[in-house]
């Protein structure tokens, strides 16, 4: 974003031309007032002169200047460096201690929020983030590395979760209405946009999955049912005609549905105690999907949500995103629901209140907004995810000291959880969550 923009007013404001308009009328009273001593030929000239004086004028364009918020400005390495370099103690082998750490966090805030004031509570959350030990200092590149994972302007990446673009909601067994356009509206957007990440959830369902009508007795299609979940609460679960089991043709995506090599694919929905109809988490939140580790890692603050249905999986996405720190944006005319929908305003209304913002294709990118308060949310919650994944990679290390298998291609705690496999022809990046407890 550049540092300033102008803004141009066709003709200016009364002001503006009134003194140029007297000056141009004074010019031509002159000409005509010097014309009454020349000859006749003269007098003429001098006539067209000044006629072609008033008819070429134009009042100047008023230029207003106005600067762009700082909070909207992204930060490059060079421009850290520099801060880091003013903190950092050269005599302490290239570690930061607290002091340094501190004097560090105000120059940023100063620099993206300045009316935001950090509390010790703020400070407090920022240290136990970038100092996971404890110690009161931390090596420069680890003190680096962790500023990248929750300062907004260190990030700025925007992304677009297509949400279960697969067969059997376009075509197949449950069809969502109008799922097509869904598809066309999806593949013009990435198209009109160059988004910093594609990623794709789908649901992957083994046969015997709690969600399948068939698999329970007593029941119709499309009855509520409460089921006991594994964490030991109850939920309705709506009992759905069976759809995008495992390997099955109604799984794959839609065949007109754009991939590309790049794009991320996030399997949810494997357990088969437990429906998930968000990218982010279960429906219990038991058990959680790679998504969250994948934007925090490539560095996003901004998604943009897309896909089927909005009722359901992409609304469930849009709100955990919004939970997870990321500015979410339902983009509704890139999405189509299952069932009928509350007028727009309304609709609107109740996404602002689990803070996600719904607009239309048309309004992408939306502009940046990188707030003290906004940065601090993204840095707790980000916190308290380093925490968990501390604690579940530390669990993982305790079971395979005691005998325990290490776990494959990052199920069951391992941190990667990554494949590649051939989607509808493409080689895509794949991520599943785990089977036992979904975190990975």
């Amino acid at each position: 974003v550049p540092p300033a923009r102008t803004k141009m007013k066709a003709g200016g404001g009364p002001k503006a031309g009134e003194s140029s308009a007297v000056t141009a009328m004074a010019s031509g009273m002159v000409l005509l007032g010097i014309s009454l001593f020349l000859p006749a030929w003269a007098m003429v000239l001098a006539f067209l002169l000044a006629a072609g004086y008033a008819l070429s004028y134009k009042p100047a364009a008023v230029v207003e200047t106005y600067e762009l918020p700082g909070s909207s400005r992204l930060m490059d390495d060079a421009e850290l460096d520099g801060i880091l370099d003013r903190h950092c103690d050269a005599d302490r082998g290239g570690y930061i201690t607290k002091d340094g750490m501190d004097r560090v966090f105000t120059d940023l805030f100063l620099r993206m929020d300045p009316k935001y004031e950090l509390t010790k509570e703020d400070r407090e959350c920022l240290h136990s983030l970038v100092d996971l030990g404890a110690r009161g200092q931390v090596k420069r590149q680890l003190f680096r590395r962790s500023l990248k994972l929750w300062y907004p302007p260190l990030r700025g990446k925007t992304a677009l979760l297509i949400v279960d673009l697969q067969n059997d909601f376009v075509t197949g067994t449950l069809p969502v209405p109008e799922g097509e356009q869904a598809v066309s509206g999806t593949n013009l957007l990435r198209k009109m946009f160059k988004f910093d990440m594609i990623a794709h959830t789908r649901d992957w369902h083994p046969s015997d999955h709690c969600s399948f009508w068939d698999n329970h007795e007593g029941v119709k299609m499309m009855d509520m049912k409460t089921l006991k979940l594994p964490d030991g609460t109850f939920c309705e679960q709506v009992m759905w005609p069976r759809h995008c089991v495992q390997g099955s043709h109604g799984a794959e995506f839609h065949p007109q549905l754009h991939l590309d090599q790049s794009d991320v694919v996030v399997s949810k929905g494997l357990r088969t105690e437990v429906d998930s109809y968000s990218g982010f988490f279960d429906n219990c939140r038991g058990g959680e999907t790679a998504m969250r580790r994948i934007l925090i890692e490539a560095g996003v603050t901004q998604v943009y949500v897309s896909g089927l249905a909005l009722d359901f999986c992409v609304g469930w996405t849009a709100q955990d995103a919004a939970t997870c720190g990321f500015e979410s944006y339902l983009v509704r005319d890139c999405a189509r629901a299952v069932m009928p929908q509350p007028e727009r305003t309304e609709q609107a209304a109740l996404y602002a209140g689990k803070g996600v913002t719904m607009i239309d294709s048309q309004q992408v990118p939306m502009p940046r907004k990188f707030t003290g308060e906004k940065a601090m949310k993204t840095a707790r919650v980000v916190a308290e995810w380093r925490k968990e994944s501390l604690l579940v990679a530390q669990k993982a290390a305790q079971a395979r000291g005691e005998g325990g298998e290490k776990p494959k291609n990052g199920m069951n705690g391992d941190a990667n959880g990554m494949h590649k496999e051939n989607i509808n022809g493409m080689n895509c990046t794949h991520k599943m969550n785990g089977t036992t407890n979904g975190v990975h």
